[in-house]
């Protein structure tokens, strides 16, 4: 699925854009996507593993009983602040 996408460039970057495009007769289209696949391509070469990327919340220097008290202790708080008092009467 195709999908549009705006950005605002410096027009150095865009003469320089035409004018590479021109010369390699490609579209600017496909010359973005190239140079996007081209960067991602380099960052991931310094990191062949994926899993020490995105795994690791779990490693944590709190036990877990105390992240889960913490997180019911915030639940708690916001959900008290949004509502009403016991004794109030319904609105309508």
């Amino acid at each position: 699925m195709e999908k549009i996408f705006s950005a605002r460039l410096d027009e150095a970057v865009l003469d320089e854009m035409e004018r590479v495009t021109r010369k390699l007769k490609i579209t600017k289209r496909r010359f973005l996507e190239e140079a996007i696949h081209l960067r991602a391509r380099q960052l991931s070469e310094g990191s062949d593993d994926i899993w020490s990327e995105t795994l690791g919340a779990w490693k944590r220097s709190e036990r877990p009983e105390r992240t889960v008290r913490r997180a019911r202790e915030e639940f708690e708080k916001s959900y008290g602040r949004h509502r009403r008092g016991k004794n109030a009467g319904v609105r309508r």
